[in-house]
Order: C-alpha cells, then sequence, then structure tokens
C-alpha cells in the first residue's frame, strides 16, 4: 500500500512551476518532477491548496508532510524546517513596462514597488528599498495587474514566476536582476523528517542521474531566463 504524503500546494498558482490545481489541466515543473519522485518512491501525493503563508504555517506545526510549491531556501526557514538537495536556482527580478530603463539601484529611486506578501522578495525590497512606496498582494496576478494597469512602477518577483508571466503580457519585461539575490527553491519538509528528506534527495540524485531532471526542465524552461 502507497504511503499517502499531504503536500501543500499555493492557491496563487505560480506558473511555469505549476498551475492551478482546479485549472482543466493541472500541470507545471513542480508538478511532474515531484511526480516522477512520488513514483520512484511509491508515494500517493494528496495536495492541499491554500494561501503561501497558510501552508508555510502548516507545515511547521505538522499538518503537511512537505510543500513543492517555490519555496526559496534561506537560513532562517533551514532553523525550523527541512530542506531537500535544491532542484531550481534563480534570482529575484524587477518587472517593468517594456521601454522602463533600470541599470541599477539607484533607478528605483521614488518608484512605487510591487511585490507579495510573506516572500523573500517582499523582505528584500523593505531591506533594499526602505524609502520607497511599496505595495503589498496576496496573490501574483493581483501584483502583475497593478503593474500593467500603472499603479505602480515596478515589482519585484522570483525570475521562474516572472518568466510565466512575460510569456502572458507581452508588454512587460525584466529591467534587470537584482543583484545579490541568488537563491535556490527546494522541497520543504516538517523539521526532524530527516527520513523522507533523504529518500526525496535520493530520488531526485536518480532523476538527474537518468537524464528525467533535464527533460522536465527544458519542457519548462527552455524560454525563460532565470539568472
Amino acid at each position: 500500500m502507497k504511503r499517502i504524503l499531504k503536500i501543500g500546494l499555493d492557491s496563487a498558482a505560480p506558473f511555469p512551476l505549476h498551475s492551478d490545481y482546479n485549472s482543466a489541466k493541472f500541470e507545471g515543473f513542480e508538478v511532474d518532477m515531484i511526480s516522477a519522485v512520488a513514483e520512484l518512491l511509491d508515494l500517493e501525493l494528496h495536495y492541499e491548496v491554500s494561501l503561501w503563508a497558510t501552508i508555510l504555517e502548516k507545515l511547521y506545526k505538522g499538518e503537511l508532510d512537505m510543500i513543492c510549491s517555490a519555496v526559496t531556501m534561506t537560513p532562517s526557514r533551514k532553523m525550523i524546517l527541512e530542506f531537500s538537495q535544491p532542484y531550481l536556482e534563480f534570482q529575484l527580478c524587477a518587472i517593468v513596462s517594456r521601454g522602463v530603463v533600470l541599470s541599477d539601484l539607484s533607478d528605483f529611486a521614488n518608484k512605487k514597488i510591487g511585490i507579495r506578501i510573506a516572500t523573500e522578495a517582499e523582505k528584500y525590497v523593505m531591506s533594499a528599498f526602505p524609502s520607497n512606496v511599496t505595495v503589498h498582494a496576496e496573490t501574483n496576478n493581483e501584483l502583475y495587474k497593478k503593474l500593467l494597469a500603472g499603479r505602480i512602477d515596478v515589482l519585484i518577483d522570483d525570475s521562474p514566476i516572472a518568466g510565466g508571466f512575460l510569456h502572458k503580457h507581452k508588454t512587460l519585461e525584466i529591467g534587470m536582476f537584482m543583484p545579490g539575490t541568488e537563491s535556490q527553491y527546494a522541497i520543504a519538509m516538517k523539521k526532524g523528517d530527516v527520513v523522507l528528506k533523504d529518500q526525496i534527495n535520493g530520488a531526485i540524485d536518480l532523476l538527474k542521474a537518468n537524464g528525467s531532471y533535464n527533460q522536465i526542465f527544458k519542457k519548462w524552461f527552455s524560454n525563460i531566463r532565470l539568472v
């Protein structure tokens, strides 16, 4: 009998990592990757969909077994959660309307910056641009709609997620990658769940060794710049 794992999923779908769970076709890089991991480990995945801050809290409390939904691995999170080996490297980037020039951080002066609540991008902006007016949103869709409507001047986002939105909105582009924001996504698990972590890491190693990981990566990121 397969072991059932409860996996948290961000309801504000960060495509191409994953689409909306309730859409006609649930798909994405993380969907393919974790499905391949589950097949190797004979696991059955039960998704629980909620806002980003909520699934993080549920994992910390032990109400979920893992999150595979654009979780940035950070020193502070590693103190309270277990993490698999990284499966994607990226940077934060600034998204602007086409034609807006950004060459260094001084170009952000007096710009209204949009960021998503409870993300590493939010932490970065509050530290790097303390004097700027900031607009905080619960979902990615809200942020990009605000930028398209001219209600913010720029938004800061993870480059994989930005790539998905830029594919839909051709009037937007990456103005610049934010210096010093090299980051990694990893699967997050309950603190102390080292047996599961070791199993996940072994499966990821196998997917990389047999070429499956590279096939999945090329399928979803062949036209998206991550760094």
